[in-house]
């Protein structure tokens, strides 16, 4: 997804799971992708959301781009898939 999509992806996963995402959240996001490189396996920025389930999302850019790739790590049920997968198609 785009760069700028990510924080609007993040509010909206919190709101599946539970979790009060706020603007501290955006302040320990602000810079972090910088330094990420989606096809190295150290290259990645994890981040926890502690909601029902608890989810660990990862994010890293692609080298040079604005595009940002996202990985869930997490116990989500096929319900919750469904709902990321859409996330994932409209932004």
């Amino acid at each position: 997804m785009f760069e700028d999509n990510v924080v609007q992806f993040l509010r909206h996963a919190r709101r599946y799971i539970g979790y009060g995402y706020d603007d501290l959240d955006e302040v320990a996001l602000t810079g972090a992708l910088e330094d990420t490189d989606d096809e190295s396996t150290n290259g990645w920025f994890s981040y926890p959301l502690a909601g029902t389930p608890s989810l660990v999302v990862h994010l890293a850019q692609a080298v040079g781009g604005s595009v940002v790739s996202i990985r869930l790590e997490g116990d989500v049920d096929a319900i919750l898939a469904a709902r990321f997968e859409t996330l994932f198609d409209l932004l």
